[in-house]
């Protein structure tokens, strides 16, 4: 299969990168990480002093670290967290297990093991060239050139589409483009001020990126800006250095919040805020960060201190301006949108729209998206004025240094996955790895697996609290865990320096998503390398991916005898999984329990009457008001589709894309929906019924504004009607309609007039 793709060769065992040495499989390699884990466990006591008396303020380039914008976060989180680890348990019952496996066997078993592993370490180096020739003879039905043919009628068809679209775009949608740059400009032609020149260099930028260098000169002018750029191509510091020089050059009389950043996820926040306060590191401007799992009473304080920039997800500032009287958005000068996709993806529209209306209407706004989408093009529509279109680089184009490698799953071996990257991890990637799974059940079992194994492992996925996210990510940066296992919320937006290979446990649902997943190495013109492991159902989007690749993807092949020892070494390990698992659960209804008590201590200890005083804390929408309003805005699009036949096909397309309704949500629409019809046939029903003879009180004559009030019925009316037209139509006859629908001869009008008078001058 790989081969007919394109695949220009297979690595074997032996053509292993010298960079990344294989590491030794067996005891000896288990024993390595405790040691290692001790020496870390010492490190992080000394650590955890939260001031050192030595520490002075130094204003030298190169000395800014990013740990210092992370311990404001940290500092809140402290107090909060866990009494045991995960790791901690793991450890537990890994010493339990050796204790029971000394017991147990002899020392003539572990000799035998070690042997085994030697044994299998050579045949790896045989096996990779046979596994080589196999797979290559295996995939020879793949290889034709018909796949080049097709390949370049499918790229003339999407140009054209293209084209196409662009044509629209430029006719209804956008300003101005400014998608060409200047390539050679350089931070210091971009008349930025000192003390940002002195933080670019503080921060070891050299060269500003395309969508910089395309974004900072437009953002200078003030101007509206709709960007789309690849992940990993420092967008943050493309819109946080034209906020940062405005702020700068016009300081602020009174004390006011005149930015906001809005982002998607947590983790995004807060890199966002650590960098722009690296950013005005030698200035004098305020940042403050509100995002969810952090203290809230902290943030109000903050907020009421009116810090120049203030970086949000849209549901945690809801929040803030529904329970914070104090806190407003009228003075906002600049709003960002950053990964504005993302946003619309994670059902935060209608909380955007409102914070965009809260917001001063003479204001700039620049809008950031990875991916063009109709939604983007909708809200770009609703907060931008005459804004610059920037499209530097295609969201589907992967980094131009990364190496891209994919595993072959046959049919009947999908049970093999947790052994391949297993292996994978214990022999040839063994630091700076991050492994995607597709659910976050997938991401704690295979934390749980490969912490058995003797490997640092960390796992960052929507269970978790927000100490513990935060606590994942600082570890991985600083290096403590080698391997984060995470879901698709730590695929966008996180810059974690120094991540040198991506493992997709399973491939994604798109190829956007594969992109972003991947984007997580191999940014900013560093090199990276990608291994995804693909079945059979996930072929077709591999051909996209294998299409759309500018350097050549290889196929890494691991021997079936690696495999099997794997997979061998997870089966007896099912136990000892199951045993964290129960220790997991028991320590989590120890905390329900002690929370619950600490509860009835704290209503005990203030009373009933203080208790009911607090008031409670209003949100934007509940779980149902948000039901509702769909229901309603979905029946609301069927009763305009009923009225014409254009409005009917963009109800149906609309309706595919938006996805099927709960079982739940439909019953409801049904039942609204034989309502709206009900209701019509009672406004039919409702008229007034026709008089069979004039009301005996009821005067001759009378005034005109009388005989308007008065309703009359149709019989009334034809009698007392003595106006011209009428008087003719009679003495005409009825009208060639009215005799087709009482059914009399179809004779035409002046036919009939002619004879009537003919009759008449006889």
């Amino acid at each position: 299969m790989l081969a007919e793709l394109g695949f220009i060769g297979t690595i074997g065992e032996d053509d292993e990168v010298p960079v990344e040495p294989e590491s030794d499989s067996g005891d000896d390699q288990e024993e390595g990480p405790i040691v290692l884990g001790r020496k870390q466990k010492a490190l992080q006591k000394n650590r955890s002093a939260d001031f050192n008396p030595d520490f002075v303020f130094i204003e030298k380039e190169g000395m800014y670290d990013d740990r210092w914008a992370m311990a404001d976060v940290m500092s809140q989180l402290k107090k909060k967290r866990a009494a045991t680890t995960l790791d901690e348990k793991i450890d537990k019952v890994r010493r339990r297990r050796k204790a029971e496996d000394k017991e147990a066997k002899s020392g003539k078993v572990e000799e035998k093991e070690d042997r085994a592993s030697c044994d299998l370490k050579g045949q790896e180096d045989l096996g990779g060239n046979e596994a080589d020739s196999k797979d290559e003879d295996s995939e020879t039905d793949y290889s034709s050139g018909d796949e080049e043919v097709l390949t370049k009628a499918d790229t003339l068809k999407v140009k054209e589409k293209k084209k196409k679209k662009k044509k629209g775009q430029e006719a209804g949608g956008f300003f101005e483009d400014a998608s060409e740059y200047d390539k050679s400009l350089s931070f210091q032609d971009m008349n930025l001020s000192r003390p940002l020149l002195k933080a670019i260099t503080a921060m070891g930028f050299k060269q500003p990126t395309p969508i910089q260098k395309a974004c900072i000169p437009v953002g200078l002018l003030g101007k509206d800006i709709c960007a789309c750029a690849a992940t990993g191509t420092g967008k943050t510091a493309a819109f946080a250095l034209p906020v940062l020089e405005r702020l700068i050059y016009k300081p602020r009389q009174a004390a006011v919040t005149r930015v906001l950043v809005l982002v998607p996820t947590r983790e995004l926040g807060i890199q966002v805020h650590s960098v722009t306060k690296q950013l005005a590191q030698f200035c004098s401007i305020t940042t403050c960060l509100a995002v969810g799992g952090l203290d809230v009473k902290s943030q109000e304080a903050a907020l009421r201190a009116a810090p120049d920039i203030l970086i949000a997800t849209p549901g945690r500032l809801i929040d803030h301006l529904h329970n914070c009287p104090s806190f407003h958005l009228s003075s906002i000068e600049v709003l960002i949108l950053d990964e504005a996709d993302r946003m619309l993806d994670e059902y935060f529209e209608e909380q955007m729209k409102e914070i965009i209306r809260m917001c001063s209407h003479h204001r700039q706004t620049m809008l950031f998206s990875a991916t063009m989408t109709d939604e983007v093009k909708d809200l770009a529509s609703v907060s931008l004025k005459n804004p610059v279109r920037i499209f530097v680089n295609s969201n589907t184009d992967v980094a131009p240094f990364l190496r891209q490698e994919f595993i072959r799953i046959r049919p009947n071996r999908e049970g093999d996955r947790e052994a391949i990257v297993a292996a994978l991890l214990m022999r040839t990637f063994t630091d700076h790895v991050m492994l995607f799974t597709q659910t976050k059940k997938q991401a704690h079992r295979m934390h749980i697996l490969l912490g058995l194994l003797g490997l640092q492992v960390g796992e960052l996925h929507g269970n978790l609290s927000q100490t513990q996210r935060l606590e994942a990510l600082r570890r991985f940066k600083d290096e403590q865990i080698d391997i984060l296992v995470a879901t698709d919320v730590a695929a966008r937006g996180l810059d974690i320096e120094g991540v040198k290979t991506v493992i997709n446990f399973t491939m994604p649902n798109t190829v956007k998503h594969y992109v972003h997943r991947v984007g997580r190495t191999a940014r900013a013109g560093r090199a990276g390398r990608s291994v995804s492991l693909v079945g059979e159902e996930e072929r077709k989007m591999l051909k996209e991916i294998v299409k759309a690749a500018k350097a050549p993807v290889k196929a890494r092949i691991i021997p079936q005898d690696v495999i099997l020892k794997f997979r061998d070494k997870i089966e007896k390990m099912e136990k000892d999984v199951y045993a964290v698992l129960q220790l997991e659960a028991e320590e989590k209804e120890l905390q329900q329990s002690e929370a619950q008590i600490d509860t009835a201590k704290r209503l005990l200890g203030k009373g009933k009457e203080t208790a009911e005083q607090e008031p409670e804390r209003s949100w934007f929408q509940t779980k149902e008001e948000r039901k509702k309003e769909k229901i309603a805005k979905a029946l609301q699009e069927f009763d305009l589709a009923l009225r014409g036949k254009k409005k009917r096909k963009k109800f149906m397309k609309d309706a595919k894309k938006k996805g099927e309704m709960t079982a739940e949500e439909r019953s409801q629409f049904e039942i609204l929906k034989a309502q709206m019809f009900a209701e019509r046939l009672a406004k039919r029903n409702r008229r007034t019924k026709r008089a069979r003879a004039m009301p005996e009180d009821e005067p001759a004559a009378g005034p005109a504004k009388k005989q308007k009030q008065q309703k009359k019925s149709v019989f009334d009316e034809e009698l007392t009607n003595t106006s011209k037209k009428a008087l003719k139509q009679y003495r005409a006859g009825p009208s060639f309609e009215e005799r087709k629908q009482l059914g009399l001869s179809r004779q035409r009008r002046g036919n009939f007039k002619s004879k009537s008078r003919y009759k008449r001058k006889k």
